[in-house]
């Protein structure tokens, strides 16, 4: 089933509180017209990590609302460059094949959609870690910050936490759990590695707060500043104040939803890349200083099961997850005047942390720039 973006926000404005636009995709039209015909595949196919929302949205404006739905894939003119851009679903099982990840997708295809993407979403540790088995290079990173964080009830804990330290006192306390996926690897393992005793830690969170709403609030709980913080001070039968710490502040400097190519195929796109990436930059700035109609375009995907039955994204909470991404700087220029570039230092102080998960997927002489390259990146172009 495919359908236009024109025609299912119209179909879905009384059902989702959308509006509808008098020209679909004009602004990408005319904001994004650098010639890509010549230098880029067509279609360019990028593979995201997860199902459509607001921290996607960067790249859903290069198309707009001009685009068409289907099953697990955005995809329309990007702009007047003269090639169509397919964004494709991400998630194990859901968007991609069961198994499967944007990482494997670079290498092997995501055998849902019957496609191998030029362009996938990865994050920095992991980056390191398959740095052997799926060896990437990052070329633009959309979001300067992690919007993962820990989260907890401020009625219950009004001083929050801070640091590692606090996490560690939390722990001797004994007046709750910190709820999280996993301690096996990432920033779980880091707070383990860190010093914080086992524990206290419960594992398998899969994007649910029931530990934290039958424990009362007296458990932390993992999730994202941009979603779950929202959810919870506005129903998730809990509606009161939240307070949380983004796993950056606490010592474990990640990029995540970083924009990578196989290594084997940088230099073969590194023509669509020196014009592509620019672009993208635009895109960031343009999609965070005036959002609403690619949120309009997240609701109606949705919406329309285009994804999964069970994901949905209200109005308000994709509007909510925008401005919070401006706001705390998720989104924005970084220590510079420049968006989407990669702050080296960052990259290297994630290689140290990630030491101790080097194993046989890892190169173990991986070194930052051979991870990540600011190479195609434009630093005229900034918030």
């Amino acid at each position: 089933m495919k359908t236009t973006t024109r025609n299912l926000v119209a179909a879905t404005a009384c059902a989702v509180g959308l509006g509808t636009w008098a020209q679909a995709g004009e602004f990408a039209q005319n904001a994004y017209t650098t010639p890509l015909a010549d230098v880029c595949p067509n279609p360019l196919v990028l593979q995201k990590d997860w199902l459509m929302q607001a921290e996607h949205g960067g790249f859903m404006q290069m198309i707009g609302s001009g685009g068409e739905m289907a099953s697990g894939v955005y995809s329309g003119p990007l702009g007047s460059t003269g090639i169509t851009l397919e964004i494709l679903e991400g998630g194990s099982g859901i968007g991609l094949g069961d198994g499967e990840t944007s990482y494997s997708a670079l290498f092997m295809g995501n055998s849902k959609a019957g496609k191998r993407p030029h362009l996938a979403f990865h994050e920095l540790d992991n980056s390191y870690i398959y740095s052997e088995r799926f060896p990437t290079v990052g070329v633009f990173v959309p979001l300067d910050k992690s919007p993962q964080v820990l989260f907890w009830d401020k009625g219950t804990y009004p001083d929050g936490f801070e640091t590692i330290d606090d996490l560690k006192a939390f722990a001797v306390s004994g007046k709750g759990k910190i709820y999280l996926s996993t301690i096996d690897r990432t920033f779980g393992k880091f707070f383990v590695d860190s010093g914080v005793p086992e524990d206290v830690f419960v594992e398998g969170y899969r994007g649910d707060g029931e530990n934290f709403v039958v424990n009362n609030g007296t458990w932390l709980n993992q999730g994202f500043v941009t979603s779950e913080v929202f959810k919870f001070e506005n129903g998730n039968n809990w509606g009161k104040p939240i307070g949380s710490v983004g796993i950056n502040a606490l010592g474990y400097p990640n990029y995540t939803g970083l924009i990578a190519v196989a290594r084997d195929r940088l230099e073969e796109l590194s023509p669509c890349l020196e014009k592509l990436v620019p672009i993208m930059q635009q895109a960031a700035v343009d999609y965070i200083n005036d959002p609403a109609e690619v949120l309009e375009v997240v609701v109606a995907f949705n919406e329309g099961g285009y994804g999964t039955g069970w994901w949905k994204t209200s109005p308000e909470l994709v509007a909510a997850s925008a401005k919070t991404m401006a706001e705390l700087g998720i989104v924005g220029n970084g220590n510079d005047d420049t968006v989407g570039d990669f702050d080296m230092e960052i990259a290297a102080q994630m290689r140290e942390v990630v030491q101790s998960s080097l194993d046989e997927r890892s190169n173990m002489d991986v070194t930052p720039d051979d991870i990540v390259t600011n190479r195609f990146i434009d630093p005229s172009i900034g918030f």
